[in-house]
């Protein structure tokens, strides 16, 4: 992550003046160890595979695949271990967590479902401003429709919250048209991968598989495609908290579910530093403050996200 907040700019200029204190980030995932970088962070914790519930009684926020805590770490980790190395975007945000994803990482629908009405009923309790959904859905022809459409409903209505909605691209590229559905919704921002210079350390670049754009309208119409992905954020060789942190803190992973965090992040800084924006107002200045990479747009969105560049821009 150190190397990932250099490149973004996060530490320059007024951008270094803002943590994402107060701002309250919801995460559905595979859940959240208790990370020494989350200590204290994550004020709810829901598990909606009830894997725990059958095997131990319930104890607590756990993780037992690991995506969620990396993914959490990369948005919100403060770096303790790591004297501040290591630390997330916003480091000083605070998470509601829900557990959709089991322990091999996979999930359904309906899990994702009773987790979107979760963060619904938390907005009552909570001010949520940001709810990060680094998940992959396969193609919505094997979906149920009825829970589809409730599926969209619930984003919607999230969105109409001004809550604003992150969801990963999905790694399905280089092929056009291969969005997760998820990612594809009008009422979210979906977040691409592109490492810019970045070599690698002999993996693929995430950029190389990053699913592409347009996306289809809510309606499935190809012939009316909206503009996605939104923007790209870097995915390849993201070190970030591990499950497994009393063996080692940190782990390294790759994809677009690393991206996403990254914009979260970014949107709980912009929402610390103006709390009243709106949803489409705060899509607006992250896409007018990205960088162009000369790519088109079904591979790069608007460009690569700039922390700088959008923190530096003016609310009028």
């Amino acid at each position: 992550m150190d190397r990932i907040r250099r490149m973004l700019g996060c530490d320059l200029y007024d951008a270094s003046n803002y943590t994402g204190r107060g701002v309250y980030v919801a995460v559905l995932d595979s859940g959240v160890a208790p990370h020494p970088d989350l200590r204290g962070r994550v004020v709810e914790f829901f598990d909606f595979t009830g894997e725990r519930r059958a095997r131990i009684p319930q104890r607590g926020m756990y993780d037992d695949n690991g995506h969620g805590t990396h993914v959490c770490g990369i948005l919100a980790g403060n770096g303790a271990a790591s004297r501040g190395r290591y630390r997330g975007i916003a480091p000083e945000c605070l998470l509601l967590c829900g557990k959709v994803l089991d322990r091999k990482g996979g999930g359904n629908l309906k899990n994702l479902i009773q987790g979107l009405e979760w963060v619904i009923a938390q907005k009552k309790r909570y001010p949520i401003r940001v709810l990060n959904i680094s998940i992959e859905m396969e193609s919505d022809e094997r979906i149920d429709k009825d829970e589809w459409a409730l599926f969209k409903t619930y984003m919607e209505t999230i969105w109409a919250s001004d809550i604003v909605i992150v969801a990963a691209a999905g790694n399905k590229g280089p092929n056009l048209m291969t969005l997760s559905p998820i990612g594809e919704c009008a009422s979210c921002i979906c977040v691409g991968c592109h490492d810019g210079d970045y070599k690698g350390k002999g993996s693929r670049l995430c950029n190389e598989y990053s699913s592409r754009g347009p996306g289809r309208d809510l309606d499935n119409r190809i012939s009316n495609p909206l503009k996605k992905p939104d923007l790209v954020a870097p995915g390849t060789d993201i070190v970030s908290c591990s499950h497994k942190y009393a063996f080692s803190p940190y782990v390294a992973k790759s994809g677009t579910s690393m991206s996403a965090p990254i914009v979260s992040g970014a949107c709980a800084l912009c929402l610390q530093k103006y709390p009243r924006l709106g949803n489409q107002d705060l899509r607006r200045m992250l896409l007018n403050s990205a960088q162009d990479l000369g790519e088109s747009w079904s591979k790069q969105g608007a460009g690569m996200l700039r922390v700088d560049q959008l923190l530096a821009r003016k609310v009028v």
